[in-house]
């Protein structure tokens, strides 16, 4: 009615109207954005849901649920990396349960209120459209901040996509093929069969030298009147270091402003090696452990309450799970705390991913005569020195 008209999208719509050297300035930035995400969405994929009861590790439908299967179509780590993704990309994440299963909104509409209960409606999964509204005391509604980190590090990284694309031609430009035309004067009024020489001119410029400058060896025709000479020196026949050097430092900017905004160490995000395992524990420090202290808050409050977790019913995500672990490294360390009673056989044989033994001697707790308070004969003998105890 108002004369306008429905365009089908497809790959060529896309190709037509999308401004590609603005798409591409994109890509550095959402390429690190993505690897940042991905770093820590798999390493808290690997973390164990523990379950507890009455304060004891207890194994039920809740253990069951987290650690493998939250619902029928994913297994328990592509839940956490997808509810993990949505989160630290959209900044909120929201997690239904519907018929025993919990389920990753894909979009939704929230209304806001100071004192009543925040309402969802419109929740999408897959396709279908939940017919409902769900109470905030309903769902899992995951937060990370007040603002969008995400879209305030895209206006930031605006300013360096275009001194990074300035770098770029600047870097093409110094490598790039040079040379000089010349055309005779009366080259301009000759008739070259059946095409004139604006013609020849086009498609010389426009096809034959665009050809000759792409092919590994060419060899470029010209016609009578015309000469190429190619500018030939070191400025022209190879890249200046200088350039990649400036595209470089404008990529690990990007990078450290992008490892700044989730808190993950810039060594560990550019995939620099050395001393590892150092930048691995302040990677589970201040980025790992702070999302998953909120995610375990927003469970217990949520599918626990205040009267069960005051009993010591409640879950606890446990991030020492995402180290790898070397047995024959740690196996000093191993002896130390079984020895001091800190954890039994079974505990230590689990954190290391090895099957528990089961036996009440793998379940018992011991402790060292050097750890073991000063009482009996040892006290006896302390107190025939005369020190105090």
């Amino acid at each position: 009615m108002l004369g306008g008209k429905t365009v089908e999208i497809d790959a060529k719509t896309v190709e037509e109207y999308l401004n590609q050297e603005e798409f591409s300035h994109l890509v550095t930035e959402e390429f690190l954005i993505h690897a940042a995400i991905n770093l820590i969405a798999n390493c808290i994929s690997k973390c164990e849901f523990k379950t507890f009861m009455a304060g004891n590790e207890f194994l039920g439908d809740e253990y069951y649920m987290w650690n493998y299967e939250p619902n029928s179509n994913q297994n328990s780590s592509q839940f956490i990396q997808e509810m993990v993704t949505r989160l630290l990309y959209n900044n909120e994440c929201l997690v239904v349960e519907v018929r025993g299963q919990m389920l990753i909104a894909e979009s939704f509409a929230k209304e806001e209120y100071a004192l009543n209960e925040t309402v969802f409606t419109g929740v999408t999964r897959n396709g279908f459209t939940f017919n409902r509204a769900f109470r905030m005391s309903q769902v899992l509604y995951f937060r990370l901040n007040n603002k969008n980190i995400r879209c305030l590090l895209t206006n930031l990284c605006n300013g360096y996509n275009k001194l990074l694309q300035d770098a770029v031609d600047k870097y093409e430009k110094a490598g790039g093929e040079k040379g000089i035309l010349t055309i005779d004067a009366q080259a301009s009024g000759r008739k070259y069969g059946e095409k004139t020489f604006e013609e020849i001119f086009e498609d010389l410029m426009n096809k034959r030298f665009e050809k000759f400058f792409k092919s590994r060896n060419a060899v470029l025709p010209l016609f009578s009147g015309f000469g190429y000479v190619p500018r030939t020196g070191a400025e022209q026949s190879k890249k200046s270091t200088s350039e990649v050097k400036d595209i470089t430092d404008l990529t690990d900017e990007v990078l450290m402003k992008v490892s700044q905004a989730f808190n993950i160490p810039v060594s560990l995000l550019k995939g620099d090696v050395s001393d590892v395992k150092e930048i691995t524990k302040n990677f589970l420090t201040f980025c790992i452990d702070p999302i998953c202290n909120m995610m375990s808050g927003e469970i217990n409050r949520k599918r626990y309450g205040k009267i069960e977790v005051l009993k010591k019913n409640y879950v606890k995500v446990d991030t020492s799970c995402a180290m790898h672990v070397d047995i024959f490294e740690i196996a000093e360390k191993i002896d130390k705390l079984v020895a001091s009673g800190m954890y039994c056989i079974d505990e230590l044989r689990r954190k290391i991913g090895d099957a528990e033994l089961g036996t009440e001697a793998a379940k018992t707790h011991y402790i060292t005569k050097n750890y073991e308070k000063l009482g009996g004969a040892e006290a006896d003998g302390q107190e025939k020195n005369e020190i105090p105890v």
